[in-house]
């Protein structure tokens, strides 16, 4: 068997199908502590009368898109106060309670995959198919059609997530929508008015990414950019 050095990074799991798992798992876990904790480093720094974009935010912009605590005129209600008690116990104003919902939402997560990473890094079994309890998530590098039905269900996955955005915008709430009247408002897509021609969706991926063209950027609204989430 070849070895590799620490630095090799997911070469040194070739045949270990468990400690694969552990690291992207713990990865997984880095990814979600990160973003929730970093929600709330903006929240607790929000000011209101600033603009996001001055204020440097990254992650609350786009939690506005989505049409969290943001009203017309794409103004944000002011943040009372949250306190961490125990267990992250948080109190706020309720037009912002969504922001701090998401970002304990991510910590809860990251610490529930950070325990599975280091689980399966650790004290689970380094091959996964020496257990009948983990075999049924056991794979070989030359196996290219398990490969292959994984690849399909991480697929399969992103593919939901770009559903429920669809529904969301269709059903449940809406998006923010930035030239609606008045400024920008929150707005539900009616049905008959998705995008749903693949021609249409189609032309924004022949268009030059330079120039006046724009590429996928180019979308302006958002019968389009529901419409290319559900193709």
């Amino acid at each position: 068997t070849t070895r590799y050095s620490w630095w090799s990074g997911n070469a040194r799991f070739l045949d270990l199908s468990g400690k694969f798992l552990g690291a992207h798992v713990a990865h997984g876990g880095i990814i979600m502590l990160w973003a929730g904790s970093m929600c709330l480093f903006e929240v607790s720094h929000f000011v209101r009368e600033k603009p996001l974009f001055e204020q440097g935010f990254i992650l609350l912009p786009h939690l506005t898109t989505l049409a969290f605590s943001v009203s017309a005129g794409g103004e944000v209600t002011d943040v009372f106060s949250f306190f961490v008690i125990a267990v992250l116990h948080l109190i706020a104003s309720s037009d912002v309670f969504s922001f701090f919902i998401i970002a304990v939402f991510h910590l809860i997560a990251s610490g529930f995959l950070g325990l599975g990473g280091i689980y399966h890094s650790i004290f689970g079994p380094e091959r996964l198919e020496e257990r009948a309890i983990s075999s049924l998530f056991s794979f070989s590098w030359q196996d290219r059609f398990r490969i292959t039905a994984i690849l399909g269900a991480h697929l399969g996955t992103l593919s939901l997530g770009t559903l429920l955005l669809v529904w969301k915008g269709l059903y449940s709430g809406g998006l923010y929508d930035s030239i609606a009247a008045g400024g920008g408002d929150v707005r539900l897509v009616k049905e008959n008015s998705i995008t749903l021609n693949p021609v249409l969706i189609g032309r924004y991926l022949v268009r030059a990414p330079f120039g006046s063209e724009g590429w996928i950027i180019s979308v302006n609204n958002l019968e389009d950019i529901l419409g290319g989430h559900y193709w």
